[in-house]
């Protein structure tokens, strides 16, 4: 009777957010104080740039506000997954698994196996699961990984079950030690399975290496002929094939194994094919047709599964009978692995604490990846209509009658439903499955589902469920959160924009969630106009911020001390690490800020003026061993002519001109010159401490991993020119901008 009566789940909300409030009941009344400052002693002489950082600080303060909403109510939710099994037993729903993967070349088909065989081996009714695998790159290497894979399952998968192992992903697995050393039967079946492992990893990487699948399964295996020599990774037609089938696949014990399908839908020139988000709604298509399960994991390739009960996990939610049905869907947390000690380029931003912000209010984003969801909530239902038909309904009732074939009597009107034609005229990618037209089509898909009256929840088991592959260089990292920042900005730019779409159906406190996400490209202006414009006066000589004498210089100090304060006790709070770990994660804040934020704003707006298209960018997941030793040793790689490197290039130049302009000037002219500019020169100083790194790749290192020549010296120009221009301003009492 206990486990019958007892939740399992419960939400706690978070001790924090009491400190929160008190902070943010203060901090809102320092802003008032500045905005008071600004109106009030404005100059009557070179109030441009006294206007431009009160611009600039009107939007921090808008960002603030909005960012503020995550931290009133988070909240924490723990599971009970013993109590699951105690009520259910194995009675639990089908699942069906979507991994994606889309280019062999940056998504090694050696990882995307070893997540594939990761979810084959839940700890789950392995009659309840089915996995399915959409290639969008078609490809053969790919393919073939899968048919080795799919070999390796049946030793791997029961060998997982029999002895109860946890890290379920065999390529972490095996790096790692055991320690059942007594138990002899287990040492002689580990080195068995270990080897049977090596043999299907040395045959997966040559077949890479010579860029084609051996000859001899080209005869043998019916499914690699499919493949002909015209075909490529943008003109192919659909294919499906059942490298594993329930009841008719068993492994070596005579038990059955998990079901797993390789997809690869019809690509043709001239036809949208709506990248990851359309290949998910194939997979909703053809899963529909072989298995139908109630609720679908999405993965990406490189997000293998680390927690074998996170499935579990996640049915805690959904199988609560007070409150279960409300659940969309829920999301895991998404974590990598190789981040190096202190995170050098800051992968896990603040990820706690903004999902589990929007988890006390009505459900946290989808993130793309790591996410359980109701089908038929991804068909289009309401909340209140969470008993809606089947997606069957929305397929031909000529496939429908297929329904009791086997799985592998299916593959022809599976193919059907995977020709780039099929969603013509239907609501495929607008009313139905992933929407399309953004780049990040995750937040769009959970956005409408929270607008059609759904809730979601985010679940952070003790061991991460989900561990996955994340940039290892500046330039990836840039150009992935460029894309994120432009896809944000285009929903904001639409009709489903928080202001006019969400808030007719969402709470406020939501909206502006979803709304300091979207804001993301236009916050990079005022973080430019502070970057630049304090340093240049202080260059020109003309103070934009109370003396050192003056009591309102204690506001301007207190606002960003106790900001910044603030986060890194957060950063602390939230146990993902050191003050170091703090550091890295705001410096890459203020780079990403001026760079890949700037560049994906200056993209949308070119969008929507027609001269540009907004495409989407696989990043790559490859690993080189120099490049590697010097991420391990938290060394900034530089070493690509990116033009997204010269923003923060020529802010890092110019800071550090000013700052050497005004130490002279403190030499000549003693503690008068750093009385007036004392703000502008700590800020000078913190952006300077701040660019270490590209100071040093500009000026002293000599490895791969150092800014281009090119890059260094187009900066240096542009940061002379605007030093000299500013100088030259202050001198010219005709023509200055500065003092007039």
């Amino acid at each position: 009777m206990e486990f019958t009566d007892s939740p399992l789940y419960t939400a706690v909300p978070m001790p924090i957010a009491k400190i929160n409030r008190v902070y943010g009941c203060v901090y809102f009344c320092a802003i008032l104080g500045l905005m008071y400052y600004r109106i009030h002693y404005m100059p009557s002489e070179g109030y441009v740039p006294w206007m431009l950082l009160f611009c600039a600080e009107l939007g921090l303060a808008f960002q603030w506000v909005l960012e503020m909403s995550f931290r009133w109510r988070p909240v924490d939710r723990f599971t009970y997954p013993e109590r699951l099994s105690k009520r259910f037993g194995r009675e639990l729903p089908p699942i069906d698994i979507f991994i994606c993967t889309a280019d062999p070349d940056k998504e090694p088909p050696l990882d995307v196996s070893n997540t594939v065989l990761s979810t084959l081996a839940f700890n789950y009714p392995i009659e309840k699961l089915t996995c399915y695998v959409s290639d969008d790159g078609g490809s053969p290497l790919t393919f073939y990984a899968l048919l080795e894979a799919s070999r390796f399952a049946k030793s791997w998968v029961p060998f997982c079950h029999k002895y109860s192992i946890q890290q379920r992903c065999p390529e972490a697995y095996f790096s790692e030690c055991y320690d059942n050393e007594s138990d002899s039967s287990f040492t002689t079946e580990w080195e068995n399975v270990k080897k049977l492992y090596e043999e299907m990893k040395y045959c997966i990487n040559t077949s890479v290496e010579r860029g084609i699948a051996p000859e001899h399964k080209y005869k043998e295996d019916y499914g690699l002929k499919e493949w002909k020599p015209e075909m490529t990774s943008r003109d192919h037609p659909s294919i499906v094939q059942i490298l594993l089938e329930r009841v008719k696949d068993i492994n070596f014990e005579g038990h059955d194994l998990p079901s797993l399908v390789y997809v690869s839908r019809e690509k043709r020139p001239g036809h949208p094919h709506n990248f990851k988000a359309g290949a998910l709604n194939v997979l909703i298509r053809v899963s529909a047709l072989m298995s139908n399960a109630p609720f679908i994991l999405t993965l990406d390739c490189d997000m293998y599964a680390n927690n074998c009960d996170a499935l579990r996990e996640a049915m805690c939610f959904f199988m609560d009978s007070p409150t279960g049905h409300q659940f969309a869907y829920v999301q895991f947390p998404q974590r990598f692995h190789g981040i190096t000690k202190y995170d050098l380029y800051a992968h896990w931003t603040n990820f706690h604490i903004r999902h589990k912000g929007m988890d006390g209010i009505e459900g946290s984003t989808y993130v793309g990846t790591g996410c359980v969801f109701r089908r038929d909530v991804l068909c289009g239902s309401e909340r209140q209509h969470s008993s809606s038909n089947s997606i069957k309904e929305l397929i031909s009732s000529s496939i429908l009658s297929m329904e009791k074939a086997a799985p592998s009597k299916r593959l022809d009107e599976a193919k059907e439903l995977a020709n780039c034609g099929y969603e013509e005229n239907t609501q495929w990618g607008k009313k139905v499955g992933m929407l399309y037209d953004c780049a990040v089509e995750d937040i769009l898909t959970g956005l409408s589902i929270h607008c059609r009256g759904w809730k979601s929840a985010y679940c952070c088991p003790k061991r991460d469920a989900f561990v996955g592959s994340a940039p290892v260089n500046l330039n990836d990292t840039l150009i992935q959160n460029k894309r994120w920042a432009t896809g944000l900005l285009e929903i904001f730019a639409s009709k489903y924009c928080p202001v006019t779409y969400g808030i007719r159906h969402t709470k406020l406190a939501q909206n502006m969630c979803y709304s300091y996400y979207f804001l993301w490209a236009p916050s990079s202006l005022p973080l430019i106009c502070y970057g630049l414009v304090p340093a240049l006066c202080m260059v020109a000589g003309l103070s934009v911020f109370p003396q050192i004498s003056d009591p309102w210089v204690l506001l301007f100090l207190f606002l960003p001390i106790c900001a910044y304060g603030q986060n890194a006790l957060e950063f602390i709070y939230v146990g993902r690490g050191s003050l170091k770990s703090w550091w890295n994660d705001q410096r890459m804040w203020m780079i990403k800020g001026v760079s890949s934020y700037l560049f994906a704003l200056i993209q949308v707006v070119c969008k929507l003026l027609g001269t540009s298209k907004v495409g989407f960018e696989v990043t790559s997941k490859m690993f080189d061993s120099e490049l590697g030793k010097r991420y391990e040793a938290e060394i900034f790689e530089l070493g690509v002519s990116s033009v997204l490197f010269i923003p923060f290039s020529i802010i890092a130049l110019i800071n550090l001109m000013a700052l050497a302009c005004r130490i002279v000037g403190v030499m000549r002219e003693g503690y008068s010159a750093m009385a007036d500019m004392f703000v502008q020169v700590v800020m000078s100083s913190f952006i300077v401490i701040n660019s270490y790194p590209i100071y040093e790749g500009m000026l002293v290192r000599k490895d791969k991993g150092r800014m281009p020549t090119s890059i260094t010296v187009f900066s240096t120009l542009a940061a002379v020119l605007a030093c000299s221009t500013a100088s030259a301003l202050s001198q010219s009492s005709e023509t200055s901008i500065l003092k007039n």
